[in-house]
């Protein structure tokens, strides 16, 4: 496993930075309870210790706002709803306020139906994945979320320049003594993000995760940016992450292949899809008997013989469930590099820093 080295890090209480951050949200006009909701998908997603889709992101959401490429103050809304379907307009706002109204209407459809299907498209870079589809698991339902992602980052399996998108998803089933199996993962060997990340700090990256300009493998986080990201398991990964795209976006009417902008690059509306599921389990079987059963299953996966040097066997978001528990009692860590450029964006707005000895970064 690989691991970023920062030169220093901050360590903040998540119940200082997410107002904050939600602060400088407001003042790029996000109505509150918008300004809140994404800040709070920010904050949760570096306290499970996922910093590519964390506050990293908040400079590049300032820059799309100022410059026009998202509505901050759209509202989606209900375009359809057919059965256990409904297709949602994004409006251009923000990915996060997008997917938390989609989830939701997929969440009330599962309700009354027992499984459901929302697409949303003209929507905008929405973050984890994990936190939309983990609102499912407060109903006990299996949740689901895909999204076409932030541009055309990776070649087809075969191919030699950029036609296809890391493409994430995320499966979120619901335990009952253990934490519950969160799968959240892009195509590519890793997200751009955590690329920018190493970037940020000045770290090198591994050969495995990206390739230059030329196609040649790189440690440099710089020229990865110029070049590729790596699909995972070659043309395993690239199968998924075309048909990821294609169930995110061709049903809604969003961006793909030749329409499809880079959120790094591209300073105007994206038309971003998503496609989001819920299942509720007791359609279908006893809910405590399905959770019972899930713990059955963790155990015997974590019972497994351990490889040379393999300390714990990890169920899929178990790491992550772990880092949430550890950061929120204690604090989350952060590269100091992140925490300036909150700083930035708070003297330009005339926000208050929250503890004073973060005005010298």
């Amino acid at each position: 496993m690989s691991h970023y080295f920062f030169n220093e890090t901050v360590t903040m209480d998540a119940a200082v930075l997410a107002p904050w951050v939600s602060q400088i949200f407001q003042a790029s006009g996000m109505l509150a309870t918008d300004a809140a909701l994404t800040a709070e998908t920010l904050v949760v997603a570096d306290a499970r210790g996922v910093y590519s889709h964390g506050c990293l992101r908040v400079p590049l959401y300032l820059t799309r706002i100022e410059k026009g490429a998202v509505d901050p103050a759209a509202q989606p809304a209900l375009v359809s709803e057919k059965g256990a379907t409904a297709l949602v307009d994004g409006r251009n706002g923000a990915g996060q306020v997008v997917s938390r109204f989609a989830m939701g209407k997929a969440i009330d459809l599962a309700e009354q139906f027992g499984i459901s299907f929302v697409t949303a498209r003209n929507s905008n870079h929405n973050g984890a994945e994990a936190y939309y589809s983990m609102l499912a698991l407060q109903k006990d339902m299996i949740g689901f979320c895909s999204s076409i992602g932030g541009g055309n980052l990776m070649a087809p399996f075969g191919g030699a320049d950029r036609r296809i998108g890391n493409n994430p998803f995320c499966l979120a089933l619901p335990a009952l003594n253990h934490d519950p199996v969160v799968l959240d993962m892009a195509q590519s060997v890793v997200a751009k993000g955590k690329i920018l990340m190493a970037k940020t700090t000045h770290s090198k990256i591994p050969q495995e995760w990206a390739l230059d300009a030329a196609g040649k493998p790189t440690t440099d986080p710089a020229e990865a940016t110029l070049g590729f990201l790596r699909t995972m398991g070659d043309y395993k990964g690239s199968g998924l992450s075309i048909v990821t795209g294609m169930i995110s976006s061709m049903l809604s009417g969003a961006a793909i292949g030749p329409t499809l902008k880079d959120v790094y690059d591209d300073f105007e509306p994206l038309n971003i899809g998503h496609s989001f599921c819920a299942i509720r389990v007791d359609f279908l079987t006893d809910i405590n008997d399905f959770k019972r059963n899930m713990d059955i299953q963790i155990e015997f996966i974590k019972n497994s013989k351990k490889a040379q040097d393999v300390d714990e066997v990890f169920l899929p978001g178990e790491m992550e469930a772990n880092n949430y528990r550890r950061q929120m009692a204690q604090g989350i860590e952060l590269p100091a590099e992140v925490i300036n450029a909150l700083v930035k964006a708070s003297q330009r707005f005339n926000i208050d820093i929250p503890l004073r000895n973060l005005a010298n970064y």
